[in-house]
């Protein structure tokens, strides 16, 4: 650990003058999970280190980049990888602006019962569920202030990844807009996509506040367009609390659509041990309109891990 920090500390005098000295930093995680989908047992390892680099222009302005190793760490196949800098961001005194690669529209904000990340492996897929085709790529993001509220805009103009600026087959924008109503948060955010001439729009509400020691979340997604299986409504709840030292979180979300219903409902516990480790278990289970279970898929799955952060 002492010889990174010693080369972090050489590189910006090596490659930046002294009127401009980037700062960069270096943070790793790793994650261990068990998980049973009705029998088929699956063990899950991963993580990464992360790499955040800054510096700031002769006019004040902020520009940071993040690169990282990483391996999957809520799958079972050894995807294992490293990604450059493939988004830059200039910070404003009122605000941000991205351009890059992994630039994502505002879609998903009503679903806020959606609460694991290691449990839903080998789980059935729900047949029928409001959504958009694809939602991220190549593109533009900007965020501002307007009072207390927060306004974010984004447009991505090749979805593939490939860079096509003018002639893309896939393209998406969004916008969301969060501002503090009564004693809570609430953000509403409108996105759309056009993936090879099908197009989808989704409306996202979702409202947070702290009730009974803990935090309650409520969404809804509305969705409309040209795929008839994402096209309907969606609510969605969860609530987060602290009990004797144990994190509790409880969500579900129930689909409404083309006339086809079903539900996620999802539990998660964990529990803090020090020094950036934690214990962790997870239950999710699907009804309603899903596909049906096979030796491999379960509409229950259980997992249970640890995760570290370095």
């Amino acid at each position: 650990m002492k010889k990174i920090a010693y080369l972090l500390a050489a590189i910006p005098a090596a490659l930046f003058s002294k009127a401009a000295v980037a700062d960069i930093s270096v943070s790793g995680s790793g994650s261990f999970a068990y998980v049973d989908a009705g029998g088929n047992t699956s063990s899950i390892n991963g993580g990464g280190v992360s790499f955040s680099l800054s510096t700031t222009t002769d006019a004040g302005v902020t520009i940071s980049a993040a690169s990282g190793i990483s391996l999957d760490n809520d799958s079972a196949n050894n995807s294992s990888g490293s990604t450059g800098a493939t988004v830059l961001t200039f910070g404003f005194s009122n605000g941000s602006i991205s351009v890059g690669k992994d630039i994502g529209v505002a879609d998903g904000t009503g679903k806020v019962g959606e609460l694991v990340s290691w449990a839903d492996t080998n789980q059935v897929a729900i047949t029928n569920s409001v959504g958009m085709g694809d939602d991220e790529g190549d593109g533009i993001s900007a965020t501002t202030s307007i009072g207390d509220m927060s306004l974010s805009v984004q447009y991505v103009w090749d979805g593939a990844g490939a860079g096509d600026v003018d002639g893309a087959a896939t393209t998406s924008q969004g916008a969301s807009l969060s501002m503090p109503v009564g004693t809570g948060s609430l953000t509403v955010s409108h996105a759309s996509d056009d993936l090879s001439g099908t197009n989808m729009n989704e409306t996202g509400v979702a409202y947070t506040m702290t009730m009974g020691g803990g935090t309650l979340s409520l969404g809804f997604t509305g969705t409309d367009g040209d795929t008839a299986a994402k096209e309907g409504e969606a609510i969605s709840a969860a609530y987060t609390t602290t009990m004797g030292g144990v994190s509790v979180g409880v969500g579900y979300t129930g689909h409404d659509a083309n006339s086809k219903t079903a539900q996620q409902t999802d539990i998660t516990l964990s529990s803090s041990l020090g020094g950036g480790a934690s214990l962790w278990a997870e239950y999710s289970n699907r009804s309603g309109t899903v596909a049906a279970e096979t030796a491999s898929t379960s509409q229950s799955v259980v997992a249970v891990g640890t995760s570290v952060s370095f």
